[in-house]
């Protein structure tokens, strides 16, 4: 790729269009090579003019977001990013299913949304465009149904599993906790990096997938066997030594969600702790992860070669907090085997 991120623009419109463009010509090291009103034109454009990066909506006539995704990605490979409102919050998910890399709210009324909104959309092509361009089939629909099962070192205790992703990240969860029992005799904890307005959506989601139920976390609850829980918007989540979640609203500078969660699991359930760092970029979760196997908890990364974007599983590799790389079938069914107690008032430590 060249020194000069080459963007294609599709949404039905014209206002955004234009927004969009101008936002993105702003940027020196950005050009916008075309621009599309739905999903036919924009795989169209795609076919002959190569961009880098293609920013989609959702809702658009002729050919929706997901549609245009998944053909996309099959017959002109890109990176995809997804910009819509939170009402459309499941139809991004579905797009991200289909091969989209990310999704980001549509800008709020105001000059100060806007250039708030700019920087962000300039900041996260440019990070996108840095990304290997890889053909990637659209992940098919999850179902549930018996998985190999992967050698067990030794049958594990755990109070509560941890799972950390970012890009890439909601496909493989959707897919992970379709494979798990609803019977699970422990809680997961889930830290997935997601904009703003997009939790409650990404739970309804992830919740029609699956079989276990989905909870956005509040300060006070008690954990419970067989329930996933996420953080609210702009919230990070942690166990309390007490056994009680803690939701905290996540400081400025700090946006390291994993290991907030996975550090304090380590805290409160030391050796029945388990986790797993799955897809993403950076290194959050690895730090995390580290805590769960020095206080002799079980931890596991997703395989590299699986995800979409292996920089968060290859971190926990570099520092040593996991030696077991699986798949995500095979995570699943090492989760499968692990066994549960009900959380106490008080960590147990054996």
């Amino acid at each position: 790729m060249s020194s000069t991120i080459r963007v294609l623009i599709a949404d039905d419109s014209p206002t955004m269009l234009k927004m969009y463009s101008a936002l993105l010509s702003s940027a020196p090291d950005i050009q916008v090579i075309g621009t599309a009103k739905d999903g036919e034109e924009a795989l169209e454009l795609a076919r002959t003019l190569h961009p880098d990066v293609i920013t989609l909506d959702v809702r658009m006539p002729r050919m929706d977001g997901i549609e245009a995704s998944s053909r996309i990605m099959s017959e002109a490979p890109s990176r995809i990013l997804v910009i819509s409102g939170a009402v459309d919050a499941e139809m991004s998910f579905k797009a991200l299913q289909a091969g989209a890399l990310e999704v980001m709210p549509k800008p709020r009324p105001g000059l100060e949304g806007l250039a708030n909104f700019g920087v962000k959309l300039i900041h996260i092509i440019r990070t996108m465009a840095e990304l290997p361009l890889a053909e990637r089939r659209p992940s098919p629909p999850p179902v549930p149904g018996p998985v190999p099962t992967p050698p067990q070192p030794q049958q594990a205790r755990v109070n509560g599993f941890g799972l950390v992703a970012s890009t890439g990240g909601p496909p493989a969860l959707c897919l992970l906790l379709s494979l798990l029992p609803p019977k699970l005799p422990y809680p997961i904890f889930i830290a997935q990096h997601v904009s703003d307005g997009f939790t409650a959506g990404l739970c309804q989601w992830l919740g029609a997938a699956s079989t276990l139920q989905l909870e956005v976390a509040q300060t006070g609850t008690r954990p419970q066997p067989g329930y996933v829980y996420l953080p609210p918007d702009g919230h990070q989540l942690q166990v309390m030594l007490t056994g009680e979640l803690l939701v905290e609203p996540i400081p400025v500078a700090k946006a390291a969600l994993g290991d907030t969660l996975l550090s304090s699991m380590a805290l409160a359930y030391g050796n029945r702790a388990g986790g797993a760092v799955l897809t993403g970029m950076g290194s959050d979760g690895a730090s995390g992860l580290l805590a769960i196997k020095r206080a002799g908890g079980i931890t596991f990364a997703q395989t590299p070669e699986s995800c979409v974007v292996p920089g968060m599983p290859e971190a926990a590799m570099r520092n040593g907090s996991t030696d077991t790389l699986l798949s995500l079938e095979a995570l699943a069914s090492a989760m499968r085997a692990l066994t549960g107690t009900v959380p106490p008032a008080l960590p147990v430590r054996n």
